[in-house]
């Protein structure tokens, strides 16, 4: 069998939660198995696109030292989210002899020139569509504030209607108090306590 890597990503948490990235696999796995690919799989979780700090991308171009034939995603966002970081990475797989494939992108396979034409057209689209996105956010985000909606955490409060000192409470948390205890100082439930205690694991 012939070695192929291939990419899963999940943007956020919520992905992952709805199994985003078991789709991907399964995606890949159909492609691969009548082409007797031999899957190595590199997975990343709750990491955007635009983050170049993804372990698993990492470690796979670390990998390729392996000589995979090709590196395999179900779709190319999946993969970069910008067309020049596309390039670049598509450019530092072929001077590796290494192919790419992107399963749900029909044509792209950048062994032949037409798929590699194909592939450049639609991450022109990807950039630009993402471009818009990120307008319309920006704007509806600066009309909601110009209207006194506020971004951010809800505020936690104690029983008394005060605000919850976040940083306290892992203070008290790292000198080894429970939960429960830091709501009994707090004066306040102990859901709240919880639920900061679990956003700065």
């Amino acid at each position: 069998m012939t070695l192929a890597f291939a990419y899963v990503r999940a943007s956020t948490q919520e992905e992952v939660r709805q199994g985003s990235n078991e789709r991907q696999k399964d995606v890949i796995r159909q492609y691969a198995e009548p082409r007797r690919f031999e899957l190595e799989f590199f997975e990343d979780r709750a990491k955007s696109g635009k983050n170049t700090q993804r372990p698993d991308f990492e470690r796979m171009l670390k990998s390729l030292d392996k000589k995979p034939k090709v590196v395999i995603v179900a779709k190319i966002d999946r993969f970069a989210r910008s067309l020049s970081d596309l390039l670049r990475m598509l450019e530092f797989l072929g001077q590796n002899g290494i192919g790419f494939v992107s399963v749900n992108d029909p044509g792209i396979d950048t062994t032949t020139p037409n798929g590699r034409l194909l592939l450049q057209i639609l991450g022109a689209f990807a950039e630009f569509e993402r471009n818009m996105i990120n307008s319309r956010t920006k704007a509806g985000r600066e009309q909601a504030m110009n209207r006194g909606v506020k971004f951010g955490r809800p505020a936690l409060k104690t029983r008394n209607g005060s605000f919850i000192d976040r940083r306290k409470v892992i203070e008290m948390r790292q000198k080894g108090l429970s939960a429960r205890a830091i709501a009994k100082s707090m004066e306040c439930s102990v859901t709240p306590i919880l639920k900061i205690l679990k956003e700065n694991l």
